[in-house]
Formats: C-alpha cells, sequence, structure tokens
C-alpha cells in the first residue's frame, strides 16, 4: 500500500494550473507508447490503474466513507425522481427511466470509487474526503440521466411539472456551485477536473436530448453540440494517449459558449415544463441561432488548436480543457 500523509482540509494556494496529472499516469501512458499500444500494454495499464485503485481505496477508510454518503444521497434523490414520475404520469415512462438511470448511476459510482485517489491537493497529497465540490459534480454527473424523464412526458402533470423544472434547474445550479466552492477554498483536485467536465457534458447532452426528442429544439443545435462536446472529448483522449496533454486553455469564447448554451437550454426546458408562453418563440429562435454561431466559432478555435499543436515540435505543457 502507499504510504502518503492525507489532508486534513483543502490547501490554500492551489490553482487550476496546479492540477496536473500525476507522475503514476505519466509512466503508464510513455509505456503504453513505448509498447506501440499492444494489446498487453492496455492490460498493464487496466492491472496496475487497478492495484492503484485498490490501494487508494484502502489507504482512508474516511474518504471513502465520505462517498459513500454522497452515493446513498443521490440514489435517495433518483429514486424519488422515480417516484414522482410513476405517481403522476404513465408507469412505462418511470419504468425506463429506471432502468437508463441504474446502469449509468452505477457507472458513475464505479468511476468515482476507483479515482478516489485523485482526490488530492496540488502536491499529491489526498484529501480526507470526496470534498464538497467533487460531490456537487459527481450529483450533475449521477443524476443527468433522469432529465430525459420529464422531457418525454407532454404535456406534464401540473403537480410535477415544478418540480421536474426546479430537477432541472438544481442540476444546472450544482455546475455555478462546485466551482464557486472550489475558487472559494481554494481547491484544485484532478478528480474534481474530471467530474467536472463530465458533469457539464451528461447534463448538456442528455438535456439537449430530451429537447430534441420532445421537438422543442432543432436538430441543427443538437448535432452541433455533439460535435462539440462529446466528439472533442474523443479527440482530446485519443491524442492524449498518442502525443500527450492537449494545450488547450480556458478562453472566454469557451466560457462565453458554455455559459449562454446552459441558459438557453434551461430556459426552453422550463417553458416546456411549465407550459407557459414565456419568453416568446421568436426570442428562443433568434438565441438558438446565436447559440449556433457561438458553438460553431468554438469549434473552428478547437480545431484550429488542435492542429497547430498537433504539427508542432513543442512539447504539450498544459492538461487544461476548454
Amino acid at each position: 500500500m502507499t504510504n502518503r500523509t492525507l489532508s486534513n482540509g483543502p490547501g490554500r494556494g492551489e490553482t487550476v494550473a496546479d492540477c496536473a496529472e500525476s507522475t503514476f499516469t505519466r509512466e503508464l501512458i510513455d509505456e503504453i507508447r513505448r509498447d506501440g499500444y499492444r494489446p498487453r500494454a492496455w492490460r498493464r495499464l487496466i492491472s496496475r490503474s487497478w492495484a492503484r485503485s485498490l490501494d487508494d481505496i484502502q489507504e482512508s477508510s474516511a474518504r471513502t466513507r465520505s462517498f459513500w454518503s454522497w452515493a446513498v444521497a443521490v440514489a435517495v434523490a433518483g429514486s424519488s425522481a422515480v417516484w414522482l414520475a410513476w405517481l403522476f404520469h404513465p408507469r412505462e415512462i418511470a419504468v425506463t427511466a429506471l432502468v437508463l438511470w441504474l446502469p449509468w448511476y452505477a457507472g458513475a459510482v464505479f468511476f468515482v470509487l476507483t479515482h478516489l485517489g485523485m482526490a488530492d491537493d496540488s502536491r499529491g497529497v489526498p484529501y480526507h474526503s470526496l470534498l464538497l465540490a467533487n460531490g456537487l459534480s459527481f450529483l450533475r454527473l449521477s443524476l443527468a440521466p433522469l432529465i430525459l424523464m420529464p422531457c418525454l412526458i407532454t404535456p406534464v402533470h401540473p403537480t410535477t411539472a415544478p418540480i421536474f423544472a426546479m430537477f432541472i434547474a438544481g442540476l444546472a445550479a450544482t455546475d455555478v456551485l462546485d466551482g464557486w466552492y472550489a475558487r472559494r477554498r481554494k481547491i484544485c483536485t484532478r478528480l474534481g477536473h474530471m467530474l467536472d467536465y463530465l458533469g457539464d457534458l451528461a447534463f448538456l447532452a442528455f438535456l439537449a436530448g430530451g429537447l430534441y426528442l420532445a421537438a422543442a429544439i432543432p436538430g441543427s443545435l443538437l448535432w452541433i453540440l455533439i460535435i462539440r462536446y462529446p466528439l472533442s472529448l474523443i479527440g482530446i483522449t485519443v491524442l492524449y494517449f498518442v502525443k500527450g496533454p492537449a494545450p488547450l486553455t480556458p478562453t472566454v469564447i469557451g466560457r462565453v459558449t458554455t455559459l449562454a448554451t446552459n441558459v438557453l437550454l434551461l430556459v426552453i426546458a422550463c417553458k416546456l415544463l411549465l407550459a407557459t408562453n414565456l419568453p416568446p418563440l421568436l426570442w428562443i429562435d433568434l438565441s438558438v441561432q446565436g447559440v449556433q454561431l457561438l458553438i460553431a466559432a468554438n469549434i473552428v478555435y478547437l480545431v484550429y488548436r488542435g492542429v497547430t499543436w498537433v504539427i508542432s515540435e513543442a512539447p504539450a505543457n498544459s492538461s487544461s480543457t476548454t
């Protein structure tokens, strides 16, 4: 078992730039490259990563208990949402949501449990708990599939409509809260980096997919979102194993695009669930066109940065993403 001192609380001098990948991860990636990406290299990576994960779980029972507390809270919240759908809507909707959500929830739990060692500070010292910011990101990631449920119920029952609207708005708010808390406490963990990005991606994907299935947004917006987020994540992951962390840093256009997209989709979802005439459809149509232009500009920027980085000979010095 590794012998690392555990941290009692958040560090005080950490920034996003301090959240670099560990030496352990860097060594595994280098080994895969040296072996030419052969199956045995991937098997060795999985085996060593699994052994490291077991060590991290055993290293701090307090941190593991903290995570399970979050897992139970998320399970209760998700089950409550399904139970409301069961009471007030066709039961096949609730059953379908449960069948979709349970495997996703189990996968999210497994992912965090096997990456608990990445809940560490800039010095590589693990924390005693999952931390509030990481827990909020985990909640957003785990409950994201349930966004589909209210979007597929048309019209939504008057009793559940405001509850489901608050449910979606609450998940969106966790994106603001986890970032605010992390900045306020000057916390930066590698696990938090991954959970925040994956939580944002899951929330955006399921919300956009649900609104599209409910005919509330055009297919063009859904497809450009797929190009911008899931496909860019796949591309960055592939490049990570081939060349290393892409030197992509947060930009103004990236932040504005993400904020505008989230606000627009949230407004459309509330308009759909609450069956209100506000805002007017003309405002929605113009906003959709504007967001699509923003996303397109962001895609062009990402492609440009990716291509210039791949053809350059300079090594990547940053692991941040937009």
